[in-house]
C-alpha cells in the first residue's frame, strides 16, 4: 500500500532530511514510525502526502505514484498532522461539510457521511457546537473524522495523542484500532509515546538522521536485545565511570553498554545474578552508584541502542493551545456568528453608521456605543454618570442636564448602556469594555 524506494530530500546547505529511505508498508497494517526530534519523520510524512517535493526516489501510495499522480494520491489518502486542521469557529457539522466539499463529494453523501462518522467517534451530542467548546479529545476524533470524508485508503497519523492526557490518548488508541481492524484500513503513525507503538502497531521503524535504523514488529525489537537491562546512575560521566563501564564489557558481565548522559545502560543475561557483580565491582572501583534499576528491555532501550538517546527524553514538547483557541472567545466571539449563515453573513457586514441608526442597535457591541458617545462630546466622567443615572428628583442639576442633553440628542436611536455591556461581558470581553473606558479619556 506505501512503498518507498531510495527518497532522498536536502535542504538549503546540503543537509538531507530524509536520506536513502526505504519503506514497505502493507495494505491493513499500522506502522509506527519512531525518531527523535529533526530525525525526517514529518519530512516523510509530508512527502508522501504530495505536500513536500523530493530530490530523488520513488514513492507509490494506494497504486498512484506521487511524483506523476499527486492528485490521485490525495483521493486515496487522509492526514492529521501536529496541529489541528479543524476550525474553532465553526461548529463540528461545519467543518465535516466543508471536508467534504473540498473533495467535491455529493451533497446528499457528504450528510449521510457526517452522521455515520458522528457516531462512529460519539461527536452527536457537540456536532452542532462551535470546535471551540470541543475538550482535546473531542478535537482530535473531529481531525480523524475529517480526513476520513472521503473514504481513504491510507490513513496518516502524524504524532495524533501529543498534548492529549493520558485518558484522552487511550480513548484515542481505540479509535484507531477500530478503524484498521473494521474498515482494513492502512495506517503511518508516528509518535513518541512508548506504549502507544508498542500497542498499536503491527511493526515499528526507528528512523534517525533521515535513515531507516531497523523495522521489525515490537516484540522481536526488544527480544533482540536479550536478557535485562540494568541501569546505572552516577553523579556524573567521568574518566572513571567509563573505565569501569569497560571493564564490564572486557569480563564478559555486560553484553552491551549505553551511556545516556550520567545513565549507564547494561544489558546482562541474567539480571538477578549480575547485579550483585555489578553493586562489587563498582565499590571495589572506589564508585557511588546514585541510582540502580532492573527492567526487561523496553522500546527505549531498543531505541536508545540504536539512535543514542531515550525516546522519552526526545519527545517533542507538549502542544500548546493553537491560535485559534488562544483568540477565540477573546474579543472575537461574535465573529463566529458569520458562518451561521448568510442572513447573519449579511447583517454583519453592514455599516456601521447603519447599524448605530437602525433598532438592531441593541445587539451591537460597545463600539457603535463609543463612536455615538464621541460625537456628543462627552468625556468618560459623563459616561458614568449617564450610567448611573435615575429618575429621582434629588438627582442634581449637573447630572440632570447631562441626562437631558442625551436624550435629546439620541432620541429614539439611542440604546440604553447596559445592553451592548451585558452582551460584551457574555463574551468574555469585559476587560476590553474598560479598557475602553479608559482609552477614551485620554
Amino acid at each position: 500500500m506505501i512503498q518507498v524506494d531510495n527518497l532522498s530530500k536536502s535542504f538549503a546547505g546540503g543537509q538531507f532530511a530524509v536520506n536513502a529511505l526505504n519503506l514497505d508498508i502493507k495494505k491493513g497494517e499500522i506502522f509506527a514510525l519512531l525518531g527523535p526530534n529533526g530525525a525526517g519523520k514529518t519530512t516523510t510524512i509530508r512527502v508522501l502526502t504530495t505536500l513536500a517535493g523530493f530530490d530523488s526516489g520513488h514513492v507509490v501510495i494506494a497504486g498512484h505514484n506521487v511524483d506523476t499522480h499527486p492528485e490521485l494520491v490525495r483521493a486515496s489518502i487522509g492526514l492529521v498532522a501536529q496541529q489541528t486542521g479543524v476550525d474553532f469557529l465553526l461548529t463540528g457539522r461545519e467543518n465535516l461539510t466543508l471536508q467534504g466539499h473540498l473533495y467535491h463529494l455529493p451533497k446528499v453523501d457528504i450528510k449521510a457521511r457526517i452522521n455515520e462518522l458522528a457516531s462512529y467517534f460519539e461527536l452527536n451530542d457537540a456536532l452542532d457546537k462551535q470546535v471551540m467548546t470541543y475538550s482535546g479529545g473531542m478535537r482530535r476524533k473531529l481531525d480523524i473524522a475529517t480526513a476520513l470524508i472521503h473514504k481513504p485508503q491510507v490513513l496518516f497519523l502524524d504524532e495524533p495523542t501529543l498534548g492529549l492526557d493520558i485518558k484522552s490518548r487511550k480513548s484515542l488508541w481505540h479509535y484507531v484500532e477500530k478503524l484498521n481492524k473494521e474498515l482494513d484500513l492502512t495506517i503511518l503513525l508516528t509518535t513518541h509515546y512508548l506504549e502507544e507503538a508498542d500497542i498499536l502497531s503491527d511493526r515499528v521503524g526507528i528512523i534517525n538522521n533521515g535513515k531507516i535504523c531497523v523495522i521489525d514488529t515490537a516484540e522481536n525489537l526488544k527480544s533482540g536485545i536479550s536478557g535485562d537491562a540494568i541501569t546505572l546512575s552516577f553523579e556524573s560521566k567521568d574518566a572513571q565511570t567509563e573505565s569501569f563501564a569497560e571493564t564490564l564489557t572486557k569480563d564478559g558481565i555486560a553484553k552491551h553498554i549505553q551511556w545516556r548522559g550520567n545513565n549507564l545502560h547494561i544489558y546482562v543475561e541474567h539480571g538477578a545474578s549480575a547485579v550483585p557483580k555489578v553493586v562489587s565491582m563498582a565499590s571495589e572501583a572506589g564508585l557511588t552508584i546514585s541510582e540502580l534499576s532492573l527492567a526487561h528491555p523496553t522500546l527505549d532501550d531498543v531505541f536508545l541502542r540504536y539512535t543514542g538517546n531515550t525516546l522519552t527524553d526526545s519527545g517533542e514538547e507538549e502542544a500548546g493551545e493553537e491560535w485559534w483557541h488562544q483568540w477565540a472567545g477573546k474579543g472575537g466571539g461574535s465573529w463566529g456568528n458569520k458562518w451561521k449563515d448568510d442572513d447573519s453573513a449579511d447583517e454583519a457586514s453592514t455599516s456601521t453608521e447603519d447599524a448605530t441608526t437602525s433598532e438592531s442597535n441593541q445587539d451591537e457591541p460597545w463600539r457603535a456605543e463609543q463612536e455615538k458617545w464621541a460625537k456628543l462630546g462627552k468625556s468618560t466622567d459623563d459616561w458614568q454618570k449617564w450610567q448611573n443615572q435615575d429618575t429621582s428628583p434629588d438627582k442634581d442639576t449637573t447630572n440632570a442636564d447631562a441626562q437631558t442633553t442625551a436624550s435629546e440628542e439620541t432620541k429614539q436611536d439611542e440604546p440604553a448602556w447596559k445592553a451592548p455591556q451585558e452582551k460584551w461581558g457574555q463574551q468574555g470581553e469585559s476587560d476590553d469594555w474598560k479598557k475602553w473606558q479608559k482609552d477614551s479619556d485620554k
